[in-house]
């Protein structure tokens, strides 16, 4: 795991979305109505004094928690609003700090990525920046609504019990320990992904990381309608696949904010006395073994599968386990393609990942793998790019268990079998959303 702030991931996504020669960045346009019929999209868009219509295929509305296009199509959020706590509950403050003293002269190399003060009057948290002398501070001990940056300076100082320079950079209100999800991913022509489509608590940086899985799931989806060879339920699918993950990580950021109002911050935390001491050794206990729950995510953040998914052959194995801290690699279909170092000859070996095509790949494995003519020849007749990729590495094997896997675009497994289906073209049918009218019989052999 890695932290980043979101501020310096939004730079990256930024400065690499300006070296694509397909993408058009407008800042200051609002969106401000659309209008769908069978054949397209109209966006209206404001800005820089003009308006402006842009005719699209499709629309996916990533514009956020008080998503235009989420309100466009009357769709609402369910779930939880917030946590009824005093640490990080009901509404808080977030704020961008530079507090440059702090890791040089008052904590003097104790730095770390989470910094929290806590007694029975306030509670706070510092979270590392830059690593030198910017933070992010959140806390509930300051009236979000009023809150001032000298109330903000004044925070920090108590609780540093030091007076700190500090500078304020920004803040808003935020609220802590929100689990909601739109009740529909989108219908149509267009579609929900990101905040408009969940809206997080941070804790354990779930958000923009389902976000992004929202993005590889509905990106190929878009490209197969665009380029003619999704079948009528691929779009559709999207939703069905992304809601319950949806569901499945807001309640899992919700249980780590949970965790921080079971935190006993009693009067005598700052007194020096025995109680006192063995009060903050057991507040600083509890304090850390959240810091690690908040990192221990893995199960989360890669074990999302999609079981159930009308456009996933199943194979008949058994259900795969669902941890919350640990990720157990499985090819059964529906969930992420294992990862797998291959002894390529290069100097560190390459990526398994790194042989996968920005389409379907069809994996061969072990020493003597079935042809598999009908489903590249079905493949080529749907139009559904495709790359047939052969590996001799006992590892990949074991790995995958059987001797063919079809991955998709965002890398889940699609289908796998030790040859190939009786009816190639029922079994790239289904896995791309064909299921009606001339489409034909979408059942895969799962021999």
């Amino acid at each position: 795991m890695h932290r980043a702030n979101q501020m310096y991931v939004e730079r990256l996504l930024l400065d690499h979305a300006r070296t694509r020669p397909r993408i058009t960045l407008r800042f200051g346009w609002t969106v401000t109505a659309l209008r769908e019929d069978a054949r397209h999209v109209d966006v209206v868009a404001e800005g820089e004094g003009a308006r402006r219509t842009f005719r699209a295929d499709f629309v996916a509305g990533c514009d956020g928690g008080h998503s235009l296009v989420r309100r466009h199509l009357g769709i609402r959020y369910e779930g939880e609003g917030t946590l009824d706590q005093d640490v990080l509950g009901r509404r808080s403050v977030a704020a961008h700090l530079r507090v440059p003293t702090l890791y040089r002269d008052l904590l003097r190399g104790r730095s770390a990525w989470s910094n929290w003060v806590v007694n029975a009057d306030l509670a706070l948290n510092l979270i590392a920046l830059n690593g030198v002398d910017e933070f992010f501070l959140l806390t509930s001990s300051v009236d979000p609504d009023t809150a001032t940056d000298a109330d903000l300076v004044r925070l920090v100082r108590r609780a540093a019990g030091e007076p700190l320079p500090v500078e304020v950079l920004s803040h808003r209100p935020w609220t802590a320990g929100a689990a909601l999800v739109a009740e529909s991913f989108g219908t149509g022509r267009i579609r929900l992904a990101g905040d408009a489509a969940h809206l997080f608590t941070p804790n354990g940086g779930f958000g923009m990381n389902t976000g992004v899985d929202d993005a590889a799931n509905l990106a190929w989806k878009l490209a197969a309608a665009v380029q003619g060879w999704a079948g009528r339920a691929l779009l559709d699918s999207y939703g069905i696949e992304r809601r319950p993950i949806a569901l499945r990580n807001t309640a899992a950021a919700r249980t780590l904010g949970q965790g921080l109002g079971a935190i006993d911050r009693p009067a005598c935390l700052e007194e020096d006395s025995a109680a006192g001491e063995a009060a903050r050794a057991k507040a600083g206990a509890e304090l850390a073994e959240y810091g690690l729950r908040t990192m221990e995510t893995l199960g989360v953040q890669l074990g999302a599968r999609y079981d159930g998914s009308p456009i996933v052959a199943e194979d008949g194995s058994g259900p795969v386990p669902d941890s919350f801290a640990a990720y157990t690699p499985s090819a059964v279909p529906g969930g992420r393609a294992p990862h797998l170092w291959l002894d390529d000859r290069r100097a560190y070996g390459s990526s398994l990942f790194d042989r996968f095509g920005v389409g379907f790949t069809l994996l061969r494995l072990g020493p003597r793998p079935p042809h598999t003519g009908g489903i590249e020849a079905a493949a080529r007749a749907r139009g559904v790019p495709l790359r047939t990729v052969t590996l001799d590495d006992p590892l990949a094997r074991e790995l995958y268990e059987r001797d063919l896997v079809l991955i998709r675009p965002d890398q889940h497994v699609a289908w796998r079998a030790d040859r190939e289906p009786g009816a190639p073209a029922a079994l790239l049918a289904r896995i791309t959303g064909a299921r009606h009218g001339t489409d034909g019989d979408t059942r895969a052999d799962d021999d």
